[in-house]
């Protein structure tokens, strides 16, 4: 399988700027949590670069992702 690098953004209204990095943190963990869970293990380290945020954008980059999830099971 194919290992890509992978960047997650939300889009959202004004997000209050003392609790930007808290928000970009938080938006990371879940990120990484939810690409485990759906079937993009890693072949090798998995690691989230610094989150980005903005008031109007939270990113989350991700590095060494499967180009495709683990079919479900069925």
């Amino acid at each position: 399988m194919t290992i890509q690098n992978l960047l997650v953004e939300l889009f959202v209204e004004e997000l209050p700027p003392k609790a930007l990095q808290k928000l970009g943190d938080a938006f990371a963990r879940l990120v990484l949590s939810r690409a485990a869970q759906g079937g993009t293990e890693p072949a090798q380290d998995r690691s989230v670069w610094p989150p980005f945020a903005s008031p109007r954008r939270l990113a989350a980059p991700v590095s060494n992702v499967f180009w495709q999830g683990a079919p479900l099971p069925g």
